[in-house]
């Protein structure tokens, strides 16, 4: 079974101001109320399925919010990851997908190694990153999903650039099997970095801006 990788920009502040949620705008409070709608839907969705996870989305999204994430059920950190998610869909761009993957795992291992013997720095390899787990501005801790999916990352928007030209200096010496989907990797961070960089001023663009990844499936 594959699992896809996505990817959507938003400011890590923005998301961190769910988790806890506190004195929020009306708007805010709008958004919240849309994402506790779609908690349930997706725990309906999982329901369907079959799947429980100990925890339900909707009872890990209020968690969240109340800045807290500490259910004993082994599989509460998909619950976790899955609200939070949702939180982040909520403020950001609209999602693009990067590619699927039998194991994204297996994939940005090797091409963390392939770009590594090719001479890109430790601080710009794309395992980091995609797979770093809920952005920092968040202050309390929040447990992974013990199989890895849903996953997610975040990375600073003011990093992508050095890693596009140092991508995009070596990429023909990486092996052909890894090739196009570094190509597409660094096709989305140069897009989302220039416009972040041309943008700056805007009324919308603030210093936290940052890619974000989601894996599910």
């Amino acid at each position: 079974m594959s699992k896809v990788v996505n990817f959507s920009m938003a400011n890590r502040g923005e998301v961190a101001r769910f988790a806890p949620a506190r004195d929020l705008t009306a708007d805010e409070m709008r958004r919240l109320g849309t994402m506790r709608e779609k908690a349930r839907a997706r725990q309906d969705d999982l329901d369907a399925q079959g799947v429980d996870w100990g925890l339900s989305v909707q009872d890990a999204l209020e968690e969240l919010i109340a800045g807290r994430a500490d259910s004993p059920a082994d599989y509460a950190g998909c619950a976790y990851y899955a609200a939070l998610q949702i939180i982040i869909d909520h403020n950001a761009s609209d999602p693009s997908t990067l590619g699927s993957y039998r194991s994204p795992v297996t994939y940005f291992s090797a091409l963390d190694d392939a770009l590594s013997a090719a001479g890109v720095p430790a601080d710009l390899l794309p395992w980091q990153y995609v797979f770093s787990g809920p952005p920092s501005e968040i202050g309390f801790r929040i447990p992974r999903p013990l199989e890895g999916s849903p996953e997610i990352g975040c990375w600073p928007l003011a990093k992508a650039a050095p890693a596009v030209e140092a991508y995009r200096a070596v990429l023909d010496r990486i092996d052909a099997d890894l090739r196009y989907d570094l190509e597409e990797l660094t096709k989305a961070l140069d897009e989302w970095s220039s416009e972040w960089v041309d943008g700056q001023g805007a009324w919308w663009w603030a210093e936290d801006g940052s890619i974000f990844f989601s894996i599910t499936g």
